[in-house]
């Protein structure tokens, strides 16, 4: 069984959508913020443009942060939005679909 949904994220002020595949995941992973805080999260899902998190930690709106999942190096996101303990990120920089596709093979399941 296939792990993929699709959801409908705002894409702007204009209020058009743009579907993003996001792939549900089980990990561990770590953030940094700018002041080398780090934190333990839960990634709860992901795409090339982003992922949402558990986090205890007061992680808010606009923060830069760096998500660092096992073996490979920090990919530097933006918190875009909070509720409770979930967060949401995007990447400033998309993922190649080859390396998403690689991280839910071998660590996010």
């Amino acid at each position: 069984m296939d792990a993929r949904t699709f959801e409908f994220v705002p894409a702007g002020p204009l209020g058009e959508s743009r579907r993003q595949e996001r792939v549900a995941v089980a990990m561990t992973a770590r953030l940094r913020d700018r002041a080398s805080n780090k934190y333990d999260v839960h990634l709860l899902d992901l795409s090339v443009t982003g992922f949402r998190a558990e986090a205890h930690q007061a992680l808010d709106k606009d923060m830069i942060v760096w998500l660092t999942i096992p073996g490979m190096q920090g990919l530097e996101a933006t918190v875009a939005w909070r509720r409770g303990k979930i967060i949401g990120c995007h990447f400033r920089q998309p993922l190649y679909p080859a390396v998403l596709d690689h991280i839910v093979r071998t660590l996010g399941r």
